[in-house]
């Protein structure tokens, strides 16, 4: 697949905290985490970096380039990473925000990624 994505819908978020581009980020302005929790979700993917304070375009449907923080098995779920990087984590059936649609071989990759509504079971 490589490089590509199919934006189907975004939204303006004013971030709250510095985010990287293709980066989960959660409802609450900054890179989500793995803990969940109603602001911390994942609510999509960072188009762009942003500092605090400046819009950032978050990609809420279909697909996007996320960096993996580690390999990931294609079509593997995917979940922001525990460190709070925002970057995609090898998830579960039962916590996913995400399907892989790419492998990615080491950390620092950009994967394609199917976005789903934030799971915690």
């Amino acid at each position: 697949m490589g490089r590509q994505y199919d934006k189907q819908h975004a939204t303006t978020v004013v971030a709250t905290a510095a985010i990287e581009k293709g980066r989960f980020v959660g409802f609450n302005g900054a890179h989500a985490t793995a803990a969940g929790g109603t602001s911390a979700d994942s609510m999509g993917v960072s188009e762009h970096a942003a500092a605090i304070g400046a819009p950032v375009s978050v990609i809420t449907h279909y697909t996007a380039l996320v960096e993996a923080s580690a390999a990931i098995s294609q079509h593997a779920f995917v979940k922001p990473a525990a460190d709070g990087s925002g970057k995609a984590a090898v998830g579960s059936n039962t916590d996913h925000c995400g399907k892989a649609l790419e492998a990615a071989t080491q950390a620092g990759q950009f994967i394609e990624v199917v976005l789903y509504r934030h799971l915690h079971a």
